[in-house]
């Protein structure tokens, strides 16, 4: 499935073993069939396209950025729970940085033309952050689980929270390896060529059946069995919320604070967890379903439903940021704490500029 990140493949597989193993032949006339049927994207949806790119790129990073200074800088907001949160803004930062651009302009050429070394640097970016993504929307769940079924239990600390966390990197990271040993740059004929000159990003190091049976693993391991476990916490939690008491049996203004604010929270993490369910669903979908049955590659408009899918699963790694500031009542304050003071910083620099101005006309003028 992440072989078609990059390059969004219109073959199946017995003519792409076909098209690797004839490297010096030209490619089998279905093939070039099923190219020249393509919808020819034209310029007008690619200048769409390219802003909504960009768009989510920028407001990703920016975003995302503004929740790990907060995260860093404020003492009252460096809680277990926020921690998860600032690890779950750095891998949207990366994917930001790293996965967005380079895959929608790979997808857009069909052709590799970045350096080498970022054929497999780049999905394997890809890998690693949405699984960080998703395995800390996981954690998240189990540690809020755990807080509202046992709350008699001792909280998560710090030190356990940063293991887990690294836990996460580090196991993010393995499962993205085949990416990085299986994907090299290829060439493929070029009809306007004649020849093989058409640099491809894709798997040619490992054989079609296990990286199958990988792509399949990956889609489980980073999308329904996560979804699976953080539904079936959420929908506990919230049979247990609903009995409006806080347990210990105290009936004070205390426990119906601490009740309020645990379902504000649960709350927002529900939020969290449905936008990225949404919008990896339709990708997902696709991945499954071009595995399965692979000539939906061959249908007309498969490069637009491509970009479509992609875009929407990608547009995830911007909504959190809003989330936090819409729910979060800290959040909410720190972002306007952070906006006042940015405001004025730059008011500063103005006067000062102006000041300094007016001193160089009236020396000199």
């Amino acid at each position: 499935m992440e072989n078609s990140l990059y390059t969004v493949t219109y073959e199946d597989n017995e003519l792409m073993s076909d098209l690797n193993n004839e490297s010096n032949s030209a490619p089998p006339d279905n093939l070039t069939h099923v190219e020249d049927d393509l919808y020819e994207v034209p310029v007008g949806i690619i200048v769409l396209l390219s802003t909504c790119y960009g768009s989510i790129s920028l407001v990703a990073v920016v975003g995302n950025f503004c929740v790990l200074w907060i995260v860093a800088t404020s003492r009252r907001m460096q809680t277990v729970t926020n921690c998860f949160i600032a690890n779950l803004a750095c891998a949207d930062i990366i994917i930001g940085l790293f996965s967005i651009p380079f895959q929608f302009q790979a997808a857009l050429l069909q052709r590799w033309v970045l350096p080498t070394f970022m054929c497999a640097f780049c999905p394997f970016v890809q890998v690693l952050s949405v699984n960080v993504s998703i395995f800390t929307l996981t954690s998240i769940a189990l540690d809020r689980y755990r807080a509202v079924m046992f709350p008699l239990k001792a909280r998560t600390s710090n030190l356990r929270a940063k293991v887990v966390v690294l836990s996460i990197w580090v196991f993010s990271a393995g499962l993205g390896v085949p990416n990085a040993v299986a994907l090299r740059v290829i060439f493929k004929y070029d009809p306007a060529t004649g020849n093989h000159t058409k640099p491809f990003c894709t798997n040619s190091e490992i054989s079609p059946l296990i990286w199958r049976m990988y792509n399949h693993i990956l889609v489980s391991l980073q999308y329904f069995v996560p979804l699976f476990i953080i539904s079936y916490a959420y929908i506990r939690m919230s049979m247990k919320l609903r009995q409006n008491q806080t347990p210990g049996n105290a009936q004070g203004q205390r426990d119906e604070t601490i009740l309020r604010n645990r379902k504000k929270v649960i709350k927002m993490l529900f939020i969290v967890v449905a936008l990225f369910t949404i919008c990896w669903l339709p990708f997902q979908t696709y991945n499954i379903l071009q595995e399965v049955y692979p000539t939906i590659n061959t249908y007309k408009y498969i490069n637009v439903i491509w970009f479509c899918c992609h875009w929407m699963a990608m547009s995830n790694s911007c909504y959190n940021p809003f989330v936090y500031a819409i729910y979060n009542e800290r959040f909410n304050t720190e972002f306007r704490n952070r906006l006042t003071y940015c405001t004025k910083l730059l008011q500063r620099q103005q006067k000062k500029q102006k000041e300094l101005d007016h001193s160089l006309s009236s020396r000199y003028g």
